[in-house]
C-alpha cells in the first residue's frame, strides 16, 4: 500500500509539472506587449511592433495627425475607460 501511494504522489507531482511547464511555453501566443510614450487617452500607432504615442486628448485630433502619415489612431490600451473621477 506504502508503494501505490508513493507512485501516486509521484504521477500527481510529474503531472504539475507537466501542467505548469504547459503553461508557461514561451511558443503558445501571447497578447502583443504596448509600448509607447505619454497617458492620454488616444494614441497614434507608430509600427507594426506595437509603438504608440499617446498624447492626444480626442481621437479626431488624434487623426487628424496621423492621416498625413498613413497611421492608425486607437485609444489608449494602458489607461482605464471605466469609472468616474470625481
Amino acid at each position: 500500500m506504502k508503494t501505490l501511494t508513493t507512485l501516486t504522489a509521484i504521477a500527481a507531482l510529474v503531472a504539475g509539472i507537466s501542467v505548469a511547464n504547459a503553461q508557461m511555453n514561451p511558443s503558445q501566443s501571447a497578447p502583443p506587449k504596448v509600448s509607447g510614450s505619454g497617458n492620454s487617452p488616444f494614441c497614434i500607432n507608430n509600427s507594426a511592433s506595437g509603438g504608440l504615442n499617446c498624447k492626444y486628448q480626442t481621437m479626431a485630433a488624434c487623426e487628424k495627425d496621423a492621416k498625413p502619415q498613413n497611421l492608425q489612431c486607437s485609444q489608449n490600451p494602458n489607461k482605464s475607460t471605466t469609472g468616474s473621477k470625481m
